[in-house]
């Protein structure tokens, strides 16, 4: 009868592998897919890392569709973006806002720019308002005049105007 021997160097290897191969580093991981393919309804993906972080961000393209239509009548500062952005901008001067914004033309959409402009009844080239916004640069800028004063509010302090809110700006230089 013969035996075989096992070299020891053969054994201590594979009591080596047996062990690391039980280790904390090698736990398998499953990936588990969502029975579910809609997606979430957002705007933008963050990439964090090797996973995506989404979030919830509130779009301007629906503001696209107000073109033609009254300010008033389609609620266009009940809507998000703009109502909580709108009230933090000019805040206390909110009501001057719209005791300025009575009377007003249908809003105008061009070129990425959405503009409108109001006044108090009989008080034209007086008491006005004006609100634009940037959908590309996602900037809101507004205008109030007091009696031909004009105060000016823009978010990120940004000064380059829209094209038609210089032109209702002019309107008021002495």
């Amino acid at each position: 009868m013969s035996a075989k021997r096992i070299p020891v160097a053969s054994l201590i290897s594979f009591t080596l592998c047996i062990v690391a191969c039980s280790g904390p580093g090698q736990q398998v991981r499953a990936v588990v897919l969502a029975d579910e393919t809609t997606l979430p309804a957002t705007d933008t993906m963050i990439a964090a890392g090797d996973t995506i972080q989404t979030d919830q961000v509130a779009s301007w393209n629906s503001f696209l569709f107000y073109d033609g239509k009254y300010a008033m009548e389609c609620g266009v500062f009940e809507k998000e973006p703009l109502k909580r952005r709108f009230e933090t901008l000019i805040s206390k001067a909110r009501k001057t806002f719209f005791e300025r914004f009575k009377v007003t033309p249908p809003i105008e959409v061009e070129s990425q720019i959405l503009f409108n402009e109001g006044y108090m009844p009989g008080k034209s080239g007086y008491d006005e308002a004006a609100l634009a916004i940037d959908i590309d640069r996602d900037i809101i800028y507004v205008g109030i005049t007091v009696n031909r004063s004009l105060l000016l509010f823009s978010e990120k302090g940004d000064t380059d105007y829209p094209e038609k809110f210089l032109q209702w700006m002019q309107k008021f230089e002495r």
